[in-house]
């Protein structure tokens, strides 16, 4: 799963929770597994305040991982094959 630059936290969090529920996890359960209170999880839902290791706990609850990598907008032109778009390209 990507996330993009231009989600937010929350969307982060509401995907990870969607995923969870998809591999039959409970919000709750997902808390107590990321050492939170479920509280705390569904606040984070409308405002997160989560620090990066508990977003990164989340997630690999989930089986996914988070990674910093550069925000290079060439190179993912490049990766989707439309820095040279070809005639008639919308």
């Amino acid at each position: 799963m990507i996330f993009t630059s231009n989600m937010t936290e929350t969307d982060i969090i509401n995907k990870i929770i969607i995923l969870a529920k998809s591999q039959g996890i409970s919000q709750g359960e997902l808390a107590t597994r990321a050492g939170i209170r479920q509280e705390t999880l569904s606040r984070a839902r409308k405002n997160s305040t989560l620090r990066f290791s508990t977003m990164q706990q989340l997630a690999q609850i989930v089986g996914l991982s988070c990674k910093l990598v550069p925000d290079n907008p060439v190179a993912d032109k490049v990766q989707e094959g439309t820095l040279f778009p070809t005639p008639g390209d919308g």
